[in-house]
């Protein structure tokens, strides 16, 4: 029979994971405790936060939700849970994977369905959401402009002629 200290904590994690809009499954063996620390501010600066978790929690937290894993989790792990913007702080985590070389993704949670490390990194090449919000409000305002220009490029030239014209009969 299971304690229930195991029992809430799998349902905590469960919660969690059902809450947050993305979440990764991550190895973080051969970070320092200071490098760790640096991690965990960086992910929750994106709005995202980091826990390391048993792995047979996990994989029960994981079972509740119907997300079967292919292979035993091993090794330590931590779950990075996103719960504002989707990508935000599951790039800082590639950051310091690209510059450390220690951290690496196990498993991605994107809308309760399991992804494998290739498309992990290729939800990870897509800008953020804020640059995608940047570049949509950048392409509806850039036809704006140019009609703005065309009224008053036309306007100008309307009154360079006018002008040219005073000037003529004044002569």
């Amino acid at each position: 029979m299971p304690a229930q200290s195991k029992i809430d904590q799998v349902k905590d994690v469960t919660d969690k994971l059902t809450a947050a809009k993305s979440a990764a499954l991550i190895q973080y063996q051969g970070l320092t405790a200071l490098d760790i620390s640096d991690l965990r501010d960086k992910v929750r600066a994106s709005g995202g936060r980091i826990e390391v978790i048993k792995n047979r929690l996990i994989t029960l937290a994981l079972k509740n939700l119907n997300i079967e894993l292919p292979e035993t989790l091993t090794g330590p792990t931590a779950i990075a849970f996103s719960n504002d913007d989707e990508i935000s702080p599951l790039k800082e985590i590639d950051k310091v994977n690209k510059s450390k070389e220690v951290t690496s993704f196990k498993y991605g949670i994107f809308d309760q369905k399991l992804l494998s490390v290739d498309q992990l990194k290729t939800i990870l090449s897509l800008p953020s959401k804020s640059t995608l919000i940047a570049q949509f409000v950048g392409g509806l305002a850039n036809p704006l402009h140019r009609l703005l220009y065309t009224f008053r490029y036309n306007q100008t030239q309307l009154v360079l002629t006018l002008k040219a014209l005073a000037d003529k009969q004044a002569n």
